[in-house]
């Protein structure tokens, strides 16, 4: 397996991940526990070390499943789990609040005292609700914002590294990267959406980002 560095964490991770999302059901099906207990099994046989879920992915059943299968097989200190929080419309009012309730729901899902690396699953866009669930760059920067969460999440322990997901408005987008406030970002990058794979602005390496690429 080849490993590489992510960005600026110093963390070396394997260059394919195991993505626990509801496309291929498995970790979302909580009664298909052997299947899934085989399957991450392998996965480490093989070296891989970083699994990537979200508290929306099956609402909840794939950090289920995980948490299960990770206790069942003793890799709960050998694997990296990076998770992600999307804020709904409804609590925005309060999002700190809401960060904080999620991460911890996701823990107690995932059975760990701690994540390697949080990320926000909402879109970023220039006016709040311009895509669904989409937050405005000041809403994530901002005091009282998601950032603020984030950070005190670090601080405490919960989370060990903090990244975005680059889903919404380029611009937008750019805005919130170019703080390097966040450690990672993870693109989409598959025959629909090849942009990933384009020329990056010229400043992009110095902000020496983490690059999870979801295919």
């Amino acid at each position: 397996m080849l490993y590489r560095p992510l960005g600026k964490t110093g963390i070396q991770v394997s260059a394919i991940a195991f993505g626990a999302g509801p496309v291929a059901e498995l970790m979302t099906d909580l009664s298909r526990f052997e299947d899934q207990c085989g399957t991450l099994q392998r996965a480490a046989e093989v070296g891989i070390n970083w699994i990537d879920t979200a508290a929306t992915y099956g609402d909840g059943r794939s950090e289920e499943s995980l948490g299960r299968v990770l206790q069942a097989l003793d890799l709960r200190t050998k694997m990296h789990v990076a998770t992600k929080v999307r804020i709904p419309p409804e609590a925005v009012g309060d999002i700190p609040g809401y960060i904080h309730k999620s991460v911890d729901a996701s823990l107690s899902r995932l059975r760990l005292p701690k994540v390697t690396l949080l990320q926000l699953h909402n879109s970023i866009t220039a006016e709040r609700g311009a895509q669904p669930t989409s937050l405005t760059p000041e809403d994530v920067l901002g005091r009282g914002g998601v950032l603020t969460a984030f950070k005190e999440l670090k601080s405490s322990g919960a989370v060990e590294h903090l990244g975005v997901t680059t889903l919404g408005e380029p611009a937008a987008l750019v805005e919130v990267l170019r703080s390097r406030q966040f450690e990672t970002v993870q693109t989409p990058y598959n025959l629909l959406n090849p942009s990933s794979g384009r020329e990056m602005p010229a400043d992009f390496a110095e902000t020496n980002l983490g690059n999870l690429l979801a295919t």
